[in-house]
């Protein structure tokens, strides 16, 4: 493991997650508070080329392994120690904008209504550049996939109640329209049909990707999903695409976001036709607005990782006075798949916002968690499964 300073973090008390992986070591998180401030969306990149995974939550870039503030950005909005109030800021994705060999930020934003990118100066000191991409109504957050099939996630999924998607081109980014009617809040990408193209989904449909995705129609197929009741949709946060039961068809992994549920929709097929049906995964808690697959215990497969939203309605949703927690869903995968809840952090006064990121921060062979949100962050889960 490569050695982590500390000096500049706040070392909380290591919570073991009480999971036992194939080698019958335990899955354990050390966290370590980075930063107090009250905003929701985080990012994990190498922003200054030295081969260290640094973690951006504008408007503070932290660079590893000190994670020391480094101010890149004014962001508008104000959230109290209530966490009412929003910063209008809802989307931290690094991606080499320009082509210059550095990694940039995309960002949303809500009341903005727009989408920019922050041009990443090479500097210590100065303020990035922003440079708009779009502007025509609320971004709500969005993530980096691969919608053109080439193997790497270089596109960007936004959540608006189209459905768009951008892309690289030239010093800047360009704009795809899927769909323009309006649809429920939550997007997701992968191929749902096996014909090795990325689709894309929402709540109310999924979106079948033609053979070339910027200049062709997506077929458009009816689809229900982020309910507690079956065939009912509502607004979800990512849609993750995975194959949970190991029958060779990718199913569907989400939630309702603001509400009680997080769920699996496994995919059937009659003839020609594809169809899903949700299985529960948990409803003991709510808004559970970010989601992602990784693996967390290092068995081959995925686990779902997920944390609850804080105010994200200004305590207008159910379940907005329950105690903040971070969790991971153990998989196992096969015929009958059990997804077994462990807790990363409850009741600490730690959440997670509109992205919950899972990455090998440290470089030590396993996965770690990060996140952030209007509790103050960011905050990151050590993963010391294989530490000792």
């Amino acid at each position: 493991m490569r050695a982590v300073s500390i000096f500049s973090l706040v070392l909380l008390p290591v919570f073991a997650a009480d999971a036992a992986d194939v080698s019958g070591s335990k899955v354990e998180f050390r966290p370590h508070r980075i930063g107090t401030y009250r905003g929701e969306a985080c990012g994990v990149g190498d922003f200054n080329n030295d081969s260290k995974l640094d973690i951006v939550a504008l408007p503070y870039l932290y660079l590893a392994p000190e994670f020391q503030p480094l101010k890149i950005a004014e962001v508008a909005g104000e959230v109290g120690e209530d966490g009412k109030g929003y910063r209008d800021d809802f989307m931290n994705i690094p991606l080499d904008v320009d082509g210059d060999g550095r990694l940039d930020l995309v960002t949303c934003s809500w009341f903005a209504k727009k989408t920019e990118w922050l041009r990443n100066t090479g500097e210590p000191g100065p303020i990035w550049p922003r440079n708009l991409v779009d502007e025509n109504g609320n971004f709500e957050c969005g993530e980096l996939v691969d919608i053109d099939g080439d193997g790497k996630p270089l596109e960007i999924l936004p959540s608006v109640v189209d459905t768009r998607w951008y892309e690289k081109s030239g010093n800047g980014l360009i704009k795809h329209i899927v769909c323009p009617k309006t649809m429920e809040w939550g997007t997701g990408c992968g191929d749902i049909n096996g014909d090795g193209r990325p689709d894309l989904i929402r709540p109310v449909a999924w979106f079948e990707a033609p053979a070339d995705p910027r200049a062709a129609d997506w077929k458009e197929h009816p689809i229900a999903i982020g309910s507690l009741e079956e065939g009912k949709a509502a607004h979800t946060p990512q849609i993750l695409v995975y194959d949970v039961n190991a029958d060779g068809l990718n199913d569907l992994v989400t939630s309702n976001a603001h509400g009680y549920g997080i769920f699996w929709y496994e995919q059937t097929r009659r003839d020609n036709e594809i169809t899903f049906k949700q299985h529960l995964i948990d409803k003991s808690w709510a808004q559970p607005h970010s989601l992602a697959l990784a693996d967390i215990d290092n068995d081959g497969d995925l686990d779902l990782v997920t944390g609850k939203r804080f105010m994200a309605h200004n305590g207008g949703d159910p379940g907005d006075s329950d105690p903040p927690g971070v969790y991971w869903y153990e998989l196992k995968r096969g015929p009958n798949p059990e997804w077994i809840k462990h807790i990363i952090s409850y009741n600490e006064g730690i959440g997670s916002g509109m992205n919950i990121i899972a990455e090998d921060l440290d470089a030590d062979g396993d996965i770690d968690i990060i996140v952030t949100g209007k509790w103050g962050g960011p905050v990151w889960f050590e993963n010391i499964r294989g530490d000792k």
